[in-house]
């Protein structure tokens, strides 16, 4: 043991964020292991750290197999704290390392994180900063939602939030980041639920395809080609993974909110769908049917090159008068 805050003695650090450090403690009065994100210096409660505890207490409100659950939030010795549910596995990222993901396995994980993102999204709680870094696979292949409900306190959230109002200010470290924002986030406009869906959709053709649709040699072309650029087909990529794929990420990676898929649960739906119409395309015999969706459904999929033009000017409107320029899965990051 290398100290203690409240009732958590800490027993090794493992990382660092934007508030402080992030430990490996034991939680005294339940007995469980916890990762505890502590403020690194003591200060006076101030209205930022009002609205970080509320914002914790929502995000602690949601209780998800595939959400990393958020125990505690409070103060000791004027030291904010944060305990979260231990999570051990690998992020999305260190498995996908530029190739692409067997799509089973790629899609089985997709489903369970729209379970997650229609739970959380039901309590009114949305990411805003959902990456291949905030999702870890555990060894049971369970899916994990890491920092629900608060990007504002993370550094994935406040790059996003710098990029769309000072692009040129952000390195081209950042595209790790920014190359998974939504085009309202990168147009700095009203960001819903849906922002969520478009994050999980530029995951999921990252996952199947071993390339990311958006991702610019710096964040300003990044930000251009999330509000500007129609991805290829991923089976123009990858000719194993059924047609269905294509007109489920075309719909939730529309730029247009109002063509947009509506909710995570149906994004889940049409995962499953395409997960269901896998297996016939990845054997020897091949089914000479159509994916199991009803006409009503197949007519609200959109075609994967909708029209984007409509944004690109209005990503050049808003660029006017500024240059576009160029671990531990715990911590805020």
């Amino acid at each position: 043991m290398i100290g203690s805050i409240a009732h958590y003695n800490l027993l090794e650090r493992v990382g660092e964020g934007v508030l402080g450090d992030v430990y490996r403690a034991r939680d005294t009065k339940v007995g469980r292991t916890v990762a505890l994100k502590v403020q690194r210096e003591a200060a006076p409660q101030t209205p930022r750290h009002e609205r970080l505890v509320e914002d914790a207490r929502a995000a602690a409100m949601m209780s998800h197999p595939n959400i990393a659950t958020l125990f505690d939030v409070g103060f000791d010795a004027g030291r904010l704290y944060l305990a979260y549910e231990y999570v051990q596995g690998t992020t999305l990222r260190q498995q996908m390392e530029g190739r692409p993901m067997n799509a089973r396995h790629a899609l089985d994980l997709a489903v369970q994180v729209a379970d997650a993102l229609d739970h959380a999204h039901r309590h009114s709680v949305v990411h805003k900063d959902l990456r291949p870094d905030t999702i870890v696979e555990t060894a049971k292949g369970s899916a994990k939602v890491l920092d629900f409900g608060m990007s504002a306190w993370t550094r994935g959230g406040r790059t996003r939030a710098l990029a769309a109002a000072a692009p040129d200010s952000i390195g081209a470290e950042a595209v790790t980041v920014l190359s998974y924002a939504s085009p309202e986030q990168a147009l700095a406009g009203r960001v819903d639920a849906r922002t969520d869906l478009f994050s999980l959709a530029t995951i999921v053709y990252e996952m199947l395809t071993g390339t990311n649709p958006f991702a610019g040699s710096d964040a300003g072309t990044t930000l251009i080609n999330i509000t500007q650029r129609t991805p290829a087909a991923p089976s123009s990529i990858v000719p194993e993974l059924p047609k269905m794929v294509d007109m489920v990420l075309a719909r939730a990676l529309a730029k247009d909110l109002s063509r947009r898929t509506d909710s995570a649960g149906r994004l889940s739906t049409e995962l499953r769908r395409c997960l269901e119409n896998l297996e016939p395309r990845e054997s020897d015999t091949m089914v000479k049917t159509e994916p199991s969706l009803s006409s009503s459904k197949r007519s609200e999929l959109l075609p994967l090159e909708e029209d984007s033009r409509g944004l690109g000017v209005w990503w050049l409107v808003a660029g006017l008068g500024g240059a576009l320029a160029a671990a531990v899965y715990y911590w805020l990051k």
